[in-house]
């Protein structure tokens, strides 16, 4: 099952260094209710400024959850994400998903 969600902020977290480390969060638009000892994916594109033809990376993200819960609609989960691959500011967040599998 995939969920669509919304990034909602992804910022650098060093204005000195442009591939620094940058906040990524999602926010999910249902809820959900994920199995125990299961893993819950959290996937988006971000899209850099740089002029004539953007970066695109995708990026993934893993939660693992030992017990069994639901993550409730309009929930927000964040990341720190390490730019080494030269996506420069103004970075934006784009097709966010979460995936999981039962």
């Amino acid at each position: 099952m995939a969920i669509a969600v919304t990034v909602t902020t992804n910022e650098t977290l060093s204005e000195v260094q442009d591939n620094a480390v940058l906040d990524v969060t999602f926010t999910n638009s249902e809820a959900f209710t994920y199995a125990a000892e299961s893993t819950v994916y959290y996937l988006a594109l971000l899209t850099d400024s740089t002029p004539v033809t953007p970066l695109t990376r995708e990026v993934t993200f893993s939660v693992y959850h030992a017990t069994s819960g639901t993550i409730a609609a309009d929930q927000t989960q964040t990341f720190t994400f390490e730019n080494s691959t030269s996506l420069v500011p103004t970075i934006t967040g784009s097709d966010g998903r979460i995936c999981y599998m039962a």
